[in-house]
């Protein structure tokens, strides 16, 4: 069985590549091109000593050429859940920074507020560490499945997070939606067939065939269905109402305005 869900795994990645996520065959594709698209456009901002807050595997990391030193942050339980390769630099909890007041020049904080239990104590935090002047990107989910469960507790409006931000002493800059109902619509549906394939390919060597004979015709579809939400996207001439994800871009206050926050 193990054999068969490593040849899977093998022949995913052998058709979609080696940044699997940014293939349009790929399950996880449309919230990897918004993000890759909103990193161009914004990656130059950070800059200096950055920390990057439940820092994950890090895949920002080599995106960023004008950060001078990357620290990375992460909570050991959820770190443990999710079994990634890379490790941080630093293991915190994100709602008590081991760090000195104003002692990085920008912060990066990635899919991450919706998995602590005080997303505003996590803000204050960041503002705290964040020199005055200093600059960060936030990106949250707004319309998105429970995901890392049992750590899994909140999304985000894009009203309730300028609120948050505002009451931590950190003013808005940009904020882009990543995706529209096309993108909301195709990734759900996307993260539900595909976590009904993990699980069959877990049923014994009869489920972990059929998934195998099943993921090439998915593969396909998924392309498709890629394609189509794009294209559905663009019809959204308005603000988004359905986004699945924002993007922030935020600049603690200079001079006295940071010293009163």
């Amino acid at each position: 069985m193990r054999k068969l869900a490593r040849l899977m795994t093998h022949f995913y990645g052998r058709l979609c590549g080696r940044e699997l996520s940014a293939n349009v065959l790929h399950f996880q594709f449309l919230p990897s091109h918004y993000f890759r698209r909103h990193l161009r456009a914004d990656g130059h901002r950070l800059q200096g000593r950055l920390l990057d807050v439940g820092c994950g595997n890090q895949p920002y990391r080599p995106h960023l050429p004008r950060v001078r030193h990357y620290i990375g942050l992460d909570y050991p339980v959820t770190q443990a859940l999710q079994d990634f390769q890379a490790r941080p630099e630093v293991y915190g909890d994100a709602r008590r920074l081991p760090f000195a007041d104003g002692s990085f020049d920008a912060v990066l904080c990635s899919q991450v507020l919706e998995h602590v239990n005080q997303p505003d104590t996590v803000l204050q935090e960041i503002s705290r560490v964040l020199r005055p002047g200093g600059t960060g990107i936030l990106s949250v989910p707004f319309i998105y499945n429970v995901h890392v469960g049992p750590y899994d507790f909140f999304r985000f409006s894009p009203y309730g997070l300028k609120e948050l931000l505002a009451r931590a002493g950190l003013e808005v800059e940009t904020l882009r939606y990543q995706g529209g109902v096309g993108t909301a619509v195709v990734q759900l549906v996307h993260n539900w067939v595909f976590s009904g394939l993990a699980r069959l390919s877990r049923r014994g060597v009869l489920g972990t065939a059929l998934a195998g004979l099943l993921l090439p015709l998915l593969v396909l579809w998924c392309a498709l269905n890629n394609l189509a939400a794009l294209a559905v996207d663009r019809l959204e001439i308005d603000t988004p109402r359905f986004s699945p994800n924002l993007w922030v871009v935020f600049r603690k206050a200079a001079g006295p305005a940071a010293a009163a926050s």
